[in-house]
């Protein structure tokens, strides 16, 4: 007799999408969401274990707090289950936090907002170049302040879209964007 249920948890990642083709299982490459599935397989073996992302990202894209949710018959902690995927998880994939949550809520369809970092650097950094965008070239950054608020609103960005048809929209509502400069970075 199992005393297990299928639960469903929220899983806080943060993850340096540096040797990952994105979040996204791929057949033939390496993704975040497929290593994060294959570690949760090994802990919970025998068990069927489902991972959803709030979102996708592309290669080499970096993330501070993505949400996904991994439903899994268990009788461990929230905590407990953190401290195990991370314990089998590369360091450039860490768990920040699980939570148990209904079983009804999903990663992506209860997603509110996203937030997106850029930066771009005006001088090559050997530290931060997976991270940052190098300009060679003098940036002005009042006109690149100006023109961001242009991007405001409702737009869309089909022209910078892949053809997808799992997507239903290409619509995307910019609720705000701050620039900020910060010595040689912005």
């Amino acid at each position: 007799m199992s005393y297990k249920r299928m639960a469903r948890f929220k899983l806080y990642i943060e993850y340096d999408g540096t040797r990952y083709s994105g979040w996204q299982m791929q057949k033939n490459s390496k993704s975040v969401q497929g290593k994060l599935y294959e570690v949760a397989k090994n802990i919970f073996k025998g068990e069927q274990v489902e991972i959803y992302g709030s979102g996708r990202t592309d290669a080499g894209v970096h993330a501070l707090c993505q949400i996904a949710h991994l439903d899994v018959k268990t009788v461990l902690a929230p905590e407990i289950i953190r401290m195990k995927l991370n314990d089998e998880l590369p360091a450039d994939i860490n768990i920040l936090e699980v939570e148990k949550v209904h079983p009804k809520f999903h990663a992506r369809y209860d997603a509110v907002s996203r937030s997106y970092l850029y930066q771009i650097s005006r001088r090559r950094t050997s530290f931060g170049k997976p991270f940052v965008w190098w300009i060679k070239d003098n940036l002005n950054f009042d006109k690149m302040k100006k023109a961001s608020k242009l991007f405001i609103g409702m737009h869309n960005f089909v022209s910078f879209a892949d053809k997808d048809d799992e997507e239903k929209s290409t619509k995307v509502l910019i609720e705000d964007i701050e620039m900020k400069e910060e010595g040689d970075l912005i």
